[in-house]
């Protein structure tokens, strides 16, 4: 499981690449994408793309200083769109309402049910 960091690192390496071709980028360029710049710094970034090759997210071709050849793999492109997935799935007060509307409907239809069915057996 990725932490937080891991996590934003792994989107602003999706921001700069594109398809499955090799990218080239400086950890000056992925800072630039992150939300919280402050807490982020060369070293940090370089355990972080250390961290995502090991765990097999990313593919690194090669790393000079703060210089990285990666690809995304395809383990990090399903990540993310789950991960997309679950913040724009939200429970909303209409869909509330429809439960508890087929919730009143079922029960009243199976009163009427045993009303009719009661009257014919009398």
């Amino acid at each position: 499981m990725l932490d937080k960091k891991s996590i934003s690192v792994l989107k602003a390496l999706n921001k700069l690449a594109s398809g499955t071709t090799y990218k080239v980028a400086s950890s000056d360029e992925i800072i630039a994408l992150l939300n919280q710049k402050s807490q982020y710094d060369a070293d940090s970034i370089r355990e972080i793309i250390d961290f995502l090759g090991k765990q097999e997210y990313i593919n690194i071709k090669f790393s000079e200083e703060n210089t990285y050849c990666y690809s995304l793999l395809p383990k990090a492109r399903i990540y993310l769109e789950q991960e997309t997935g679950k913040s724009k799935t939200k429970k909303t007060t209409s869909s509330f309402l429809h439960y508890l509307f087929v919730c009143i409907a079922s029960f009243v239809g199976t009163m009427l049910a045993l009303i009719i069915f009661f009257a014919i057996m009398l």
